[in-house]
């Protein structure tokens, strides 16, 4: 398996950002303060536009409705923060499994603050075999963000995704798009970020391919979402590139009003200019 970062990436980005808010959900007084001034439409209106399709429109039409409790597991889920809010939405007990020590403490935090059990967090190598005979078949629902683009042989990723759910489960499986107009940023601002990542998965039909030979009825499969500066990156010590970006970041909110009005639930998605790649599949079976 060839991984195009290492643990220790991972350990020390986790504790770099061990001063994230790990407490109840919404989490942020920035937040609650602009939804006051704005009112909560308003507010609605301008936050994040992928987020919301994501949450209003993707989720919704395919989380199971079986009227039972669901399992639900992410794949790399440190802080947790994303768990809690999925949990609370679709009444769901949620899992997380995280291989370095700081991210896998940061998610049990968070659990614990929320109200979840965070005995639920496993600290394991995803690819260990320990980890896939103790937990194969165990879920109804897998999510993955920002996971598989990390890795070299894709196929074999998506396979392990596949046996961590029950017949009848769903996959959810969100990457990054570094291609498009992310490419010329990315390269000129925040280089060392290419080598970590599958920049060939990122095409549409690499990433439909990856996930074809496993044992998943793809109900969705393509870009996602519409546009985002979020995807404009640069590192801590780049202050006059980050000054920028805030100021990309405040004009993303207008953006977000425009595509929520123009665009509704239904998105706009495209190669050139969509954020993310999303593929959602039902894994085959009784």
């Amino acid at each position: 398996m060839t991984r195009l970062t290492d643990k220790q990436y991972w350990e020390s980005f986790y504790r770099d950002s061990a001063a994230e808010v790990k407490g109840p959900l919404p989490n942020s007084g920035i937040k609650r303060f602009l939804k006051r001034i704005l009112g909560p439409r308003l507010f609605d209106l301008i936050s994040p536009y992928d987020d919301y399709l994501l949450w209003n429109s993707v989720f919704p039409a395919f989380v199971p409705t079986s009227g039972k409790s669901l399992s639900v597991v992410e794949v790399g889920s440190a802080p947790g923060t994303f768990l809690v809010r999925f949990a609370k939405a679709f009444g769901a007990e949620p899992f997380g499994v995280e291989y370095t020590h700081h991210g896998a403490d940061c998610n049990r935090q968070t659990f614990a603050a929320n109200g979840f059990e965070p005995g639920n967090v496993i600290e394991s190598d995803f690819f260990s075999q320990e980890f896939i005979d103790g937990h194969k078949g165990g879920f109804d629902i897998v999510i993955s963000r920002g996971f598989i683009e990390h890795f070299v042989e894709v196929g074999s990723v998506i396979s392990r995704h596949a046996e961590l759910l029950r017949p009848g489960g769903v996959l959810f499986v969100l990457i990054p798009n570094l291609r498009g107009v992310y490419y010329p940023w990315t390269k000129a601002f925040n280089p060392a970020q290419l080598p970590l990542h599958n920049l060939d998965l990122m095409d549409i039909s690499r990433f439909r391919g990856a996930f074809e030979e496993q044992p998943l009825e793809a109900l969705r499969c393509g870009y996602f979402g519409t546009f985002s500066f979020w995807m404009f990156t640069a590192p801590s010590e780049a202050r006059w590139a980050n000054r920028v970006i805030h100021m990309l970041l405040i004009l993303q909110r207008g953006l977000n009003l425009l595509f929520r009005l123009a665009f509704a639930d239904r998105g706009c998605e495209s190669a050139m200019f969509s954020p993310n790649l999303l593929f959602v599949g039902r894994k085959k079976g009784q």
